[in-house]
């Protein structure tokens, strides 16, 4: 059992900061969220480990010991390492390496991310150039999006990404479908005002996102 706790920022390079506390042995399904993530795992014993994982794809199996905890910073979609050749994707991760309350990336030495406060450390990043924003793609979903032509937009999505444009807005659908039902909204209804062609097709695609029927949600808990 786990117990998760999440926050929205203000700040526009971040997406989503989580924490979880791990109240007994288990395992947890890791499911895709549309971000790559930062994470600190702290042990029973205080130690940190701490490591990049990539843009999830489908539901990853993740096992945990009671009393270890974590720290989670998703990155928002149009955010990128400036030293990564390729965008992370699936199950693969990169250790970085933890010296008392800091960790390195890249060259440079950060301190250890908390809950409460990675907005300067997301500042830090972007100081040290390490962070980097593709503007076509934050503007892809605002009001005003960057002039540009559709075939551009899908090649800056994939390359920022990782994944398509329509990968990303299927994986968003698929949580906010979880997110209403979760709190109680009639599936029927859900399904017409997310705009999929029926019901059987709303439980489909968060069968193959989350990995779970609407009859069985609380393990997805990254909404």
């Amino acid at each position: 059992m786990q117990k998760h706790t999440a926050r929205q920022s203000p700040h526009p390079w971040i997406d989503t900061v989580w924490q979880t506390v791990c109240l007994s042995d288990g395992v947890y399904s890791a499911t895709p969220d549309g971000s790559w993530d930062l994470i600190r795992s702290i042990a029973p014993d205080g130690g940190s480990f701490v490591f990049l994982s990539g843009q999830a794809t489908e539901p990853v199996e993740v096992p945990y010991k009671a009393g270890e905890s974590s720290v989670v910073l998703s990155f928002a979609a149009h955010v990128y390492l400036a030293q990564d050749k390729e965008t992370r994707t699936g199950s693969a991760i990169r250790v970085l390496p933890v010296r008392g309350e800091a960790f390195e990336l890249d060259g440079v030495e950060f301190p250890l991310p908390d809950f409460e406060t990675v907005e300067p450390l997301v500042d830090a990043m972007i100081a040290a150039g390490l962070l980097l924003s593709n503007d076509l793609v934050a503007r892809a979903f605002s009001e005003t999006p960057k002039a540009a032509s559709p075939r551009s937009v899908q090649q800056h999505f994939k390359q920022t990404t990782g994944i398509t444009q329509k990968s990303f807005q299927q994986i968003r659908r698929a949580q906010e479908a979880v997110r209403r039902l979760k709190a109680g909204e009639a599936p029927a209804g859900v399904a017409v005002d997310l705009g999929f062609t029926d019901q059987p097709h709303m439980i489909k695609s968060i069968k193959k996102i989350m990995g779970a029927l609407p009859s069985n949600l609380d393990l997805v808990h990254k909404i």
